[in-house]
């Protein structure tokens, strides 16, 4: 994965998994698996998708992947049931045709090679079986940090660059993810939007999280001194408020979904 830290599981559940959780459960509405289908939770974090799964479906048969060893830690602790192992999503251990179904929750866009990642979750996955990848469209369908991004690269020395690490090559944009999708040879691709909306208690609620490295954002913040800290920290929360008091905010966020189908022949 490239400019993304994964280190700390709980700090990262405050700042990004609480998003990841509810995109999950998105998912799933949209997903409709079969009753007690073999899951591969490819790049499953600290196991959100895999809990959202195995709470659906307790007969579920679950394997997760991912390269971070704390975050596997965590979700082994959250979903007992499921199986969780370390791994590359380029080169998975897993045999030919072992899963009903291969989902990539918001990792393909940290993925160095992401055609080889997907090329991977389609060979794991059974013939006339789902593979399925869902991405944040950063560039636009994620207005607050589209916001944060925008205002670093205005105001940071290192700022356009930042930007285009998080949004020029946004594999959430329309489109690349279901050209990744039938690059692997799947049929019946189909994309579509997910949109989840995210509450937030106060500015600190969204900003302190940040703070402990976690994401892209969060690592750039813990690089920063003491003076550029604070001055991103103004900017964030002058977006934040919006030009009305602390309190309460909600901010929408939208996902690609792209699916398709192991080919039967």
């Amino acid at each position: 994965m490239s400019g993304y830290v994964a280190t700390l599981p709980e700090a990262y559940e405050r700042s990004m998994g609480r998003w990841s959780r509810l995109l999950a459960a998105r998912l799933l509405d949209v997903l409709d698996l079969p009753r007690g289908a073999a899951v591969l939770d490819a790049g499953c974090g600290t196991g959100a998708l895999a809990e959202a799964v195995a709470a659906r479906d307790p007969a579920a048969r679950i394997t997760g992947v991912d390269v971070s060893e704390p975050f596997l830690a965590a979700a082994r602790a959250r979903v007992p049931g499921a199986t969780f192992r370390q791994g590359d999503l380029v080169r998975l251990a897993e045999p030919d045709a072992a899963h009903d179904a291969a989902i990539s929750l918001l990792v393909l866009q940290f993925v160095a090679d992401r055609t080889a990642a997907v090329a991977e979750m389609a060979r794991v996955t059974r013939p006339g079986g789902l593979v399925a990848a869902a991405m944040w469209d950063f560039v636009g369908g994620f207005p607050f940090l589209r916001a944060f991004a925008d205002g670093i690269a205005a105001t940071e020395p290192d700022g356009e660059a930042f930007r285009a690490r998080y949004l020029g090559d946004s594999v959430g944009s329309p489109g690349r993810l279901s050209a990744l999708l039938e690059g692997a040879g799947l049929e019946g691709v189909a994309e579509r939007d997910l949109a989840i909306r995210q509450d937030f208690a106060d500015f600190d609620d969204l900003w302190q999280p940040w703070l402990t490295g976690q994401g892209i954002a969060g690592a750039y913040i813990a690089a920063l001194d003491e003076a550029r800290r604070a001055r991103v920290e103004a900017l964030t929360r002058r977006a934040y408020l919006a030009g009305a008091p602390d309190g309460p905010r909600s901010f929408v966020a939208v996902a690609r979904l792209a699916t398709g189908r192991v080919p039967r022949h």
